[in-house]
């Protein structure tokens, strides 16, 4: 019998290796401002547009200013800097290192840096009480049951709203996915785990939380749910 635990190491341990290696260089170019193949300019824009959703979401909660957040795969920085800008507390945890350098470089850049703490951390390790968490494009690298074993961990870290994506299971996607697995290297995608939506609900239910709101984010090859839950 396959050790779950064990699977699971080995799974983290490739996804900090790729981000914090070929991945960070692909991300910090799609997250940048520079030039990009069409296919990734898809993506970029997309996650514009998945930012500019939650922007709108987190307005609605009218959140003061000083309010802690946890951006639970920071990537690069771009949402840290962003809540930063806007008055917030931020910290902002990545499995990789180089990504949380980034992030560090990019709020000093920005005159934000003492608005947020910075950790390169698995986010199954990350504790403490925040009065929001958002975890971007994070989860789409999780199959079931790591899936549900993260997305439960980050809920519970949340007085407040509990922000995620999730790459939904629809047949469109399993074919774009496959079609991606075949572009040349430089372009491919990574490797992304797609949840049906009805194992969201089943898996935010132990916490007590329920889904309050979702937006499918669709522009080429940036395909993922957005999840406001309470």
């Amino acid at each position: 019998m396959v050790n779950p635990t064990v699977h699971d190491s080995e799974h983290k341990a490739r996804l900090r290796d790729y981000f914090d290696g070929e991945g960070f260089q692909r991300w910090q170019a799609i997250y940048g401002e520079g030039k990009l193949s069409a296919i990734r300019r898809t993506i970029r824009e997309g996650h514009r547009q998945m930012l500019a959703q939650l922007a709108s979401w987190m307005d609605d909660h009218h959140l003061p200013p000083g309010t802690h957040i946890l951006d639970a795969g920071c990537g690069t920085g771009l949402l840290s800097v962003a809540l930063a800008q806007q008055g917030y507390h931020v910290t902002a945890v990545d499995l990789a290192p180089h990504m949380v350098a980034a992030a560090h470089q990019r709020a000093e850049a920005a005159g934000v840096a003492s608005a947020i703490d910075f950790v390169a951390a698995d986010l199954e390790e990350i504790g403490g009480h925040y009065d929001a968490v958002i975890c971007l494009d994070v989860l789409i690298h999780y199959a079931m049951p790591a899936f549900a074993h993260l997305c439960g961990h980050l809920a519970a870290l949340s007085g407040g709203p509990f922000f995620f994506t999730h790459a939904p299971y629809n047949s469109m996607l399993a074919a774009m996915h496959w079609i991606g697995g075949h572009f040349p290297r430089s372009q491919r995608r990574t490797n992304i785990q797609m949840i049906k939506d009805g194992t969201v609900t089943e898996v935010l239910a132990p916490t007590g939380r329920q889904i309050q709101r979702t937006a499918s984010i669709n522009h080429g090859f940036y395909f993922v749910r957005l999840v406001e839950s309470l």
